[in-house]
C-alpha cells in the first residue's frame, strides 16, 4: 500500500514525459520530508497499477531515483529512501536552499550594470491561442524532414571527425560558398566566400556587427527605422548608443531625414520593411548609397523574408547596387527553413572580415558543423529553391485568405506589405477598438492578433504614428481553413458583445 502521506498524480496532457512526472514528484516528496529516510516506497506493480501508467515508466524513474542517491534497493525487502540522503537534499530540506539570503559576512560580487531589454520572440507552445498569427513563424508542415533525415544520417556516417574538432569561426566553407552562388543567382550579389560570415541568425550578425562598430566607443550612433524590429533597436541601445529614428511611409525609409546624421550605422529592411511592409523605392535606395558614400557610414541591410515575394520579379538587394563597400548584408534560414536551425549570415566587405573573425572566435566559436553541412547540400542539390517554390505557393495562399477574411469581416482599413514576405501590417478601419482592445478580445476566442508590443515592433514616439491603431499578422503559421476559421471567430464575438 502507498503511504497516506505519498499524494503522487500524472497528467496524460502535460509535455513533461509520465516518467519524468513520477521522478519529479518523489523527489520533491524526499525533499519536503513527507517521504522520510528509511521509508519503504510502493514496489513498480503497484505504482504503475494505482496511477494507471506502463510498470516500465516506473521502474525508469526508480532507476533515475536510484542513480541519484534518493532511493536504494534492499534485497527481498523493496525499495527505501535513502538513509543518506546527498548533502544538497540534506540542505534543502532544512531550509538552507540557494533561495536564502546569504549570510551577511559574505562579500558579494558588484551588481552588473546591463539593462538591456529583450525582443518578443518567443512564447510557451502551452500558452498559444489557437490560431496564432504571431509574425515569423513558417509553418511545421514545411519543414524538409525527408531530406533533413537523409542528409543527418549521410554526414554522421562519413564525419570523419568532424563533429569532434573546431570548425572554423566564420562557418563551414561549403557552406558559405553555396551562400555566395544563392546570392548571385537571386539577390544581384557577387560575394566572395571568404566575405561571409556564418552566424547565430540575424540576432547573432547583429551582435557580431554591434561589437566591432560599437562596444567601447563613447559616442556611438545608430540610425533605425521608425518603427523597427525590437532586436535591433533593443541590441543598439544595449551597446550604449545614441539612437536616431528615421520615419518611415509608402515608399520605406524616408532617406532625408537623415541629413546632417554622421553615425556609425543605420539599420533597415528594404526589401519588405518591418514592420510596415513596404518595399524601398528605387529612388530612396541610391539616396541612401549616396548618403553612406557621403558621411562614411555603413548600411546594415537586413533581408529577413525576401524569399518569398509574390507580385512582380524579385528585387535586387541594395547590396547589389553598392560599388563602393559601404552595406552589409544579412541573411537567414530562419523563415525560409526554420527557426530552430539558428543558422544566418552577413556579408561584409573585406577589410572587416579580420575584426568579424575575432569577434565570431571570442563569442562562440562559430556555428554547429551538422546543420551548416546539411544546409550546404541543401543548396547545393538544388532542394532550397525547389522548397522554396513550394513553401512560396503555399503562404501566398495563406496571405490571399487574411486578404478575403479582411475584406469579408472588417471592410474600411488598410493593409500594408503583401506583396512579399511572411506578415502584413493591418490598420484597423475606424469602427473597430484599438490594437490593444482587439488583442484582448481575439485571445478571448482562441485567436493571435498583436499589436507592435506584443509582435517585436518598437516604434518611437508617444504616441507612435501606428501603434495605436495596428496589428502585425503573421500569416505563414496556419492554413487557408484555419485563417478563415480564426477571423469568423473574432467578427462573431464582436457582433456578440457590440
Amino acid at each position: 500500500m502507498m503511504s497516506m502521506n505519498l499524494i503522487i498524480t500524472v497528467d496524460r496532457n502535460d509535455e513533461r514525459s509520465l516518467q519524468v512526472q513520477l521522478y519529479e514528484a518523489l523527489r520533491d516528496q524526499i525533499l519536503k520530508g513527507s517521504l522520510p529516510a528509511g521509508k519503504r516506497l510502493p514496489s513498480t506493480r503497484s505504482m504503475s497499477e494505482q496511477l494507471g501508467i506502463a510498470r516500465n515508466t516506473v521502474m525508469l524513474a526508480y532507476e533515475r531515483l536510484a542513480a541519484e542517491d534518493y532511493i536504494t534497493s534492499r534485497a527481498k525487502a523493496g525499495i527505501f529512501v535513502n538513509d543518506k540522503l546527498p548533502d544538497a537534499t540534506v540542505l534543502l530540506r532544512n531550509g538552507h536552499g540557494a533561495a536564502q539570503p546569504p549570510p551577511k559576512r559574505l562579500r558579494l560580487g558588484k551588481n552588473p550594470s546591463f539593462t538591456g531589454r529583450s525582443p518578443q520572440l518567443w512564447h510557451e507552445k502551452r500558452a498559444r491561442p489557437q490560431f496564432d498569427l504571431f509574425v515569423g513563424r513558417p509553418h511545421p508542415s514545411g519543414f524538409p524532414t525527408t531530406f533533413w533525415q537523409r542528409a543527418v544520417t549521410r554526414h554522421l556516417t562519413y564525419a570523419r571527425g568532424a563533429q569532434t574538432e573546431y570548425g572554423d569561426p566564420q562557418g563551414l566553407a561549403s557552406l558559405r560558398e553555396a551562400i555566395a552562388a544563392h546570392l548571385a543567382e537571386t539577390r544581384g550579389i557577387s560575394p566572395g566566400a571568404d566575405q561571409i560570415v556564418i552566424t547565430s541568425g540575424i540576432q547573432g550578425a547583429l551582435n557580431l556587427l554591434a561589437r566591432i562598430f560599437l562596444a567601447g566607443a563613447s559616442k556611438a550612433s545608430v540610425a533605425v527605422e521608425n518603427p523597427c524590429y525590437q532586436g535591433a533597436a533593443y541590441l543598439f541601445g544595449s551597446y550604449g548608443a545614441s539612437i536616431r529614428p528615421i520615419d518611415v511611409d509608402e515608399q520605406g525609409i524616408i532617406v532625408s531625414q537623415l541629413d546632417g546624421f554622421m553615425g556609425n550605422l543605420v539599420y533597415v529592411t528594404p526589401s519588405h520593411q518591418f514592420p510596415t511592409g513596404c518595399t524601398l523605392s528605387l529612388d530612396r535606395r541610391l539616396h541612401l548609397l549616396d548618403w553612406a558614400y557621403q558621411t562614411g557610414s555603413y548600411i546594415i541591410e537586413d533581408d529577413y523574408d525576401s524569399d518569398f515575394r509574390y507580385d512582380g520579379p524579385p528585387l535586387t538587394a541594395l547590396a547589389g547596387l553598392d560599388r563602393n563597400g559601404h552595406v552589409i548584408y544579412l541573411g537567414t534560414f530562419s523563415k525560409s527553413i526554420g527557426a530552430g536551425l539558428r543558422i544566418g549570415y552577413a556579408v561584409l566587405p573585406r577589410h572587416l572580415i579580420d575584426p568579424a573573425r575575432i569577434v565570431k572566435t571570442l563569442t562562440d566559436n562559430g556555428a554547429p558543423w551538422l546543420e551548416q553541412a546539411v544546409i550546404a547540400d541543401f543548396l547545393k542539390e538544388g532542394a532550397f529553391l525547389r522548397h522554396l517554390r513550394r513553401i512560396r505557393r503555399s503562404y501566398m495562399g495563406a496571405r490571399d485568405a487574411v486578404v478575403e477574411a479582411i475584406a469579408k469581416h472588417f471592410p474600411g482599413g488598410e493593409l500594408l506589405g503583401q506583396e512579399c514576405g511572411m506578415h502584413m501590417m493591418w490598420t484597423l478601419p475606424p469602427d473597430l477598438p484599438s490594437a490593444n482592445e482587439m488583442h484582448r478580445l481575439a485571445l478571448n476566442c482562441g485567436v493571435g492578433l498583436y499589436p507592435f508590443a506584443g509582435a517585436a515592433v518598437h516604434e518611437y514616439g508617444m504616441p507612435g504614428r501606428f501603434q495605436e491603431r495596428s496589428l502585425v499578422l503573421g500569416y505563414t503559421g496556419l492554413g487557408e481553413h484555419d485563417i478563415q476559421e480564426a477571423f469568423g471567430r473574432v467578427a462573431d464575438l464582436l457582433a456578440r458583445t457590440s
